[in-house]
């Protein structure tokens, strides 16, 4: 339940704060994301720097997983 009222409220907070800019304006979007199977990651994104991110965020839920079964 909390994870859908923040993607809610995150959506409406967007919304709003976008409202009052020029429609002409380009966004510059940056992102990516880790498909975790199993202990085993893969790992994808638009740039160099959230590839960084989201690779030491792998290792740490690898180490996680790792802990949580053993």
């Amino acid at each position: 339940m909390l994870g859908f009222l923040l993607l809610i409220s995150g959506s409406l907070g967007s919304m709003f704060k976008n409202s009052g800019e020029q429609e002409n304006q380009e966004a510059d979007v940056k992102g990516g994301g880790i498909i975790m199977i199993g202990p085993i990651p893969i790992v994808f994104g638009s740039d160099k720097s959230s590839v960084q991110t989201l690779l030491i965020l792998a290792i740490v839920l690898m180490v996680m997983y790792f802990i949580v079964f053993r």
